[in-house]
């Protein structure tokens, strides 16, 4: 948005420009049906005087000023932007300050967010997940403005809160930890009863879920589609020959996008010869940071010949991650690099595989991981 001098050079008389106003504002631009819509005003010749525009200016002149002038208003509107937040930080830290005060959460951080690590910004962890939920907890607490000893008598309206921002049922679960470890906290320094809001349960649980996948699905991190050999088969001459390897891995071998990767590593990958012939291979799993190394390791039987071919893109090392856009183009929107993942469980359970062998296969350690996560719901296997 700004002034911009168009030439007029056909024009017999001076000056053979004029001034426009162009604005990219939706509310101004509404009919447009460009790419990028823009409306354009020819500035009257009366207000050129009070920009600092003249007739007897030539036309690089004219352009200059025309810099001048936009230069000028970006930083009036700058400084007008900067003074609005400042303000709007000022009430902000208001409303916190009401409900927040500044020595109480500073202790509160201290006993429950901080770690013993000094090397870190005032032991602070602020980029580890308990201190994210810890602010979306905050800004929760400061949005509702009631006292923690009434937040069991205002379930509801806490609740409706979460329906509105249509959050998904573990994050919040997340938040709801640390308001209630915040509630018990003040409380007991204020020397007030706590009572703690209860996990959604019930009709109120549906409804939470209900209005966070009515959410826009573009803006929400839902599991990926799957990608079936069926629809890799026909995208085969399309796809680039290294990206087609590492879907192909993916699909036939049920690993994270990580792992893929990692199978470049020959320390994160190895195969074993049984007496009966068949191979196993082994992957390191990366992910995996709670056991010792040595139970990282998960073996994915040879099996069938899609599977040996498998194994020797791997011993080729022909196979390249691609792009996600990439993923989205070939496979549709809302598939993921998951997607080869995310089917595995119902390939192998079509190819008559046992349901405790493909949750070993994929590194699970339980088989409710299993099938709540990777199995699809609406596909059945008959034998």
């Amino acid at each position: 948005m700004g002034y911009i001098i168009r030439p007029l050079p056909w024009k017999k008389s001076c000056p053979k420009w004029k001034v426009q106003f162009v604005s990219y504002k939706k509310d101004d631009a509404y009919n447009s049906t460009a790419k990028k819509p823009k409306k354009e005003w020819d500035v009257e010749k009366s207000k050129w005087r009070s920009l600092g525009f003249h007739s007897l200016m030539t036309l690089d002149e004219a352009k200059t000023r025309a810099k001048q002038v936009n230069a000028q208003s970006f930083l009036k509107e700058q400084e007008r932007r900067l003074q609005l937040r400042k303000i709007e930080n000022e009430q902000n830290a208001k409303r916190y300050d009401s409900v927040l005060p500044t020595e109480f959460v500073e202790e509160f951080e201290k006993r429950f967010i901080r770690t013993r690590d000094s090397e870190t910004i005032k032991g602070l962890r602020k980029k580890s997940r308990a201190y994210s939920h810890w602010k979306a907890a905050q800004k929760v607490i400061v949005e509702l403005q009631i006292d923690p000893s009434d937040w069991f008598y205002s379930i509801h309206e806490i609740y409706d809160h979460f329906c509105r921002r249509r959050l998904s049922l573990r994050y919040i679960n997340s938040i709801l930890k640390f308001v209630n470890l915040w509630g018990y906290f003040i409380s007991k320094k204020l020397a007030r009863p706590y009572h703690p809001v209860p996990i959604p349960r019930g009709y109120e649980r549906q409804r939470i879920l209900d209005a966070f996948y009515e959410k826009d699905r573009r803006s929400v991190s839902v599991p990926s589609k799957e990608i079936s050999p069926e629809r890799l088969d026909e995208i085969r001459g399309d796809l680039n020959q290294p990206n087609f390897n590492w879907v192909y891995l993916s699909v036939w071998l049920g690993l994270r996008p990580q792992e893929v990767d990692n199978l470049k590593n020959k320390n994160l990958w190895r195969t074993e010869t049984l007496a009966t012939g068949r191979k196993i291979l082994w992957v390191f799993q990366t992910k995996i940071i709670a056991l010792p190394p040595e139970d990282r390791w998960k073996p994915i039987p040879i099996i069938f010949e899609q599977q040996e071919f498998a194994l020797r893109i791997i011993e080729a090392g022909v196979f390249k991650r691609p792009l996600t856009k990439t993923i989205r183009r070939y496979f549709g929107q809302g598939t993921t690099l998951y997607g080869g993942r995310k089917g595995f469980v119902d390939l192998m359970l079509s190819k008559e595989q046992t349901f405790e062998n493909i949750r070993v296969w994929m590194g699970h350690s339980t088989l409710d991981r299993t099938w709540r996560s990777y199995k699809q719901r609406r596909k059945f296997h008959l034998r």
